[in-house]
């Protein structure tokens, strides 16, 4: 069972490490290399913006495994996931996206939260439907065919 908390500047590090794993960069929209200044800068503005909401995931050992981001922009409120190379194959994407999703609907029960994920990134795509997101469809995003998925109403664990 996994446990959060919300991220902090001294997770400033982690983020980059995570932020710039060949596999997390392949699944982005922006594929290049994040360099740290910019990376600092962008981390500590998103901390400080109320409508950006950083979790931070654990498991028992109180090891980071992961991290999820609620972003409300000005038309949608958009999630995004990344898993620690060391612990991706556990399932804990499902877990963490429920958490999340749970914590941010109950502060804001009538926001839909938007998923994009690249058509080629199946294991995102099961995760995010395991966690409940429905609606599916087919758009292009910054170039890239992508899955689109939104999910509105929480479960309780």
């Amino acid at each position: 069972m996994l446990h959060y908390r919300f991220a902090q500047e001294s997770d400033v590090d982690l983020y980059y490490e995570w932020a710039n794993d060949e596999s997390v960069r392949s699944n982005s929209y922006n594929q290049s290399k994040i360099d740290y200044d910019s990376h600092v800068n962008w981390f500590l503005r998103k901390l400080n913006d109320k409508n950006c909401f950083f979790y931070l995931f654990f498991n028992e050992k109180n090891e980071a495994v992961g991290q999820v981001r609620v972003e409300k922009k000005e038309n949608e409120t958009i999630i995004g996931i990344s898993i620690d190379s060391n612990h991706r194959g556990n399932s804990f994407s499902t877990e963490m996206l429920k958490k999340s999703c749970n914590d941010y609907l109950e502060k804001h029960p009538f926001d839909k939260i938007t998923a994009y994920i690249k058509i080629e990134n199946t294991a995102s795509l099961k995760s995010f439907q395991n966690a409940g997101y429905k609606d599916l469809e087919e758009v292009n995003l910054e170039g890239s065919n992508s899955f689109k998925l939104t999910c509105c109403l929480f479960e309780k664990d």
